[in-house]
């Protein structure tokens, strides 16, 4: 049997610029996975204020965390590709993006295989996030004369090589640089019951509770970050936790991001920087983030051993 196996991430832009910015953001922005909110009320908002006025606004942001080969969380992802293809011989790897390319239609169609495992880089589960990919996935096949065998990976939040190294990586971050609190960040999703909040938080935490336990007894706590529009979000958020914890004795941090496989915008700037400021304005002294596995091997181990936990056969002959 031909497999294959198609990895897939959000998304970014092309180029720091505030047009491309804009390519990206009108796609994902108008996803009702993403913004649930009606789009009588939405699409005003989304055209009328948020697509002319955001791309500029963050258009340096993305300038600053931009990489000579292009955005950070695509180059990481075809890095990863890369590193499964080596890990999965005979297996057609591809990548697509959600809301910009490749996309996912454009992948699929140039996959001519019997199965296709679609593993969403996101870890644990949220509409916003692997349904997205999902209903991109069965609307592409809508639309075609055949459809091979399928298999969508929903989440992968206890797989073991992904637990261990990132309990490895924050046991030497702990073991280098005393700290006093571990904050565990997570990208948000709002309250609202479409987003399943409570479902994703459970992942979340089972995710944190599997890393600790390997690390040993330092305190830590779970936050989350990246809220965007109106509307009650999951809490404690970041920045927020990051403005009280030097007040409550914790002035020596360090930030891990289970949920992150690859630096993006939300890593590199919203911790790096803005988390990192009132961080330090409320008198902290050592920030340190242990950085995804980005274009590091050790992420197409971990994506191989989801796929054969997945993928039909692979699992009982592994």
């Amino acid at each position: 049997m031909r497999t294959g196996c198609l990895i897939v991430a959000l998304g970014s832009p092309s180029a720091p610029t505030p047009r491309e910015i804009r390519r990206f953001l009108a796609p994902f922005l108008s996803d009702r996975r993403v913004v649930d909110f009606h789009p009588a009320l939405w699409r005003p908002i989304l055209h009328g204020i948020v697509l002319p006025f955001r791309p500029g606004r963050i258009a340096e942001q993305y300038e600053g965390v931009w990489m000579p080969e292009g955005s950070p969380l695509t180059v990481h992802t075809i890095a990863q590709r890369d590193h499964l293809a080596r890990e999965l011989p005979g297996v057609d790897v591809q990548y697509a993006m959600t809301y910009t390319e490749p996309s996912i239609p454009e992948a699929l169609s140039r996959m001519d295989v019997d199965h296709i495992t679609v593993l969403p880089l996101f870890p644990q589960y949220a509409p916003s996030t692997v349904a997205a990919v999902v209903d991109q996935v069965m609307q592409y096949y809508q639309g075609a004369t055949s459809m091979p065998h399928l298999t969508i990976v929903s989440s992968w939040e206890t797989s073991s090589t992904y637990i261990a190294w990132h309990a490895r990586r924050l046991a030497e971050t702990c073991a280098a640089t005393d700290v006093d609190r571990i904050v565990f960040s997570y990208h948000g999703v709002p309250a609202r019951w479409r987003h399943a909040p409570e479902a994703y938080m459970a992942q979340c935490e089972t995710t944190t509770n599997a890393i600790m336990d390997a690390v040993g007894e330092i305190p830590f706590e779970i936050t989350f970050q990246s809220k965007f529009g109106p509307g009650e979000w999951l809490t404690p958020a970041t920045i927020d936790r990051m403005a009280k914890l030097p007040s409550e004795g914790a002035r020596r941090v360090a930030v891990c991001t289970p949920g992150f496989i690859a630096d993006c915008l939300e890593t590199s700037e919203e911790l790096d920087v803005l988390n990192h400021k009132a961080f330090r304005d409320a008198g902290g002294e050592v920030f340190v983030r242990v950085a995804p596995p980005n274009s590091d091997p050790i992420a197409g181990a971990m994506l191989a051993e989801v796929y054969r936990a997945h993928a039909p056969g692979v699992a009982a002959s592994a």
